[in-house]
């Protein structure tokens, strides 16, 4: 391989790197703004909650299967909502 071809396939490499890693910023930018969906679990059309602030009344599904809602679990003892990975 000579001078020129190994010259041409690096520069195309870190073109193409830089066009990829534009595009996921734009994707990111475009997320953030609400404009795309993260994943089919992005719910943030429905609102977003502040530190301190009144969850909503959901009903959700516990690990068995069997229903649950936020306002039965209140009544009985204090509750704390963690959303995201506790590893």
């Amino acid at each position: 391989m000579n001078k020129r071809t190994k010259r041409n396939r690096v520069v195309g490499t870190a073109l193409g790197l830089a066009v990829a890693a534009g595009g996921a910023g734009a994707y990111m930018y475009l997320v953030r703004k609400g404009i795309l969906r993260y994943n089919k679990y992005d719910r943030r059309e429905q609102g977003t909650l502040s530190v301190g602030q009144t969850a909503p009344d959901l009903k959700l599904d516990m690990f068995g299967g069997s229903p649950v809602q936020l306002s039965g679990l209140w009544s009985e003892k204090p509750l704390v909502l963690v959303f995201g990975s506790c590893t």
